[in-house]
Parts: structure tokens; C-alpha cells; sequence
């Protein structure tokens, strides 16, 4: 019994401990924390969004590149009789 009371003395101690510590060298207040993480994920999100519209773009025009080269050998082959 003796041993479980120090094992729980010991682990409230220590949680105690490790939350003051924590709060004497945070970089910041929990608010300005959440503020900062929030602004950080607004610009990741908006950066991936600009990369996905890049992205769309650059496979619309590839495709439409495609879709063009596609009617050309088409129209070659239905000039020359041949098969594509």
C-alpha cells in the first residue's frame, strides 16, 4: 500500500511539475498559440490551393494539347488512307 501511495504522490508531483514548466517556457500565450497555428494552416491552405489550380491548369493544357495532336494524326490518316 505504501508503495502505491508514493507511485501516485510521485506521478501528481511530477504532472505538476511538468505543467508548470511547460507554462514558464512556452513561447506564447494558448491563445496567441491557437492564433498563430491558425494563420500558419490559412496560408498552408491557400498555397495549396494556388498549387492545385496551377496543377488543373497545366493538365488542361496538356490535355487540350493532346485532344489537338489526336485530330491532326486523325486527319492525316483519313487523307492518306492509312491507319493511325
Amino acid at each position: 500500500m505504501k508503495y502505491v501511495l508514493s507511485f501516485i504522490l510521485g506521478t501528481v508531483l511530477g504532472a505538476l511539475g511538468g505543467a508548470v514548466v511547460a507554462l514558464l517556457l512556452a513561447p506564447s500565450s494558448g491563445e496567441e498559440l491557437r492564433a498563430n497555428i491558425k494563420t500558419k494552416a490559412d496560408t498552408e491552405y491557400a498555397k495549396a490551393q494556388d498549387q492545385w489550380q496551377k496543377g488543373m491548369q497545366e493538365m488542361q493544357t496538356r490535355m487540350d494539347k493532346m485532344s489537338s495532336d489526336l485530330q491532326a494524326i486523325s486527319s492525316r490518316s483519313k487523307k492518306t488512307g492509312e491507319p493511325a
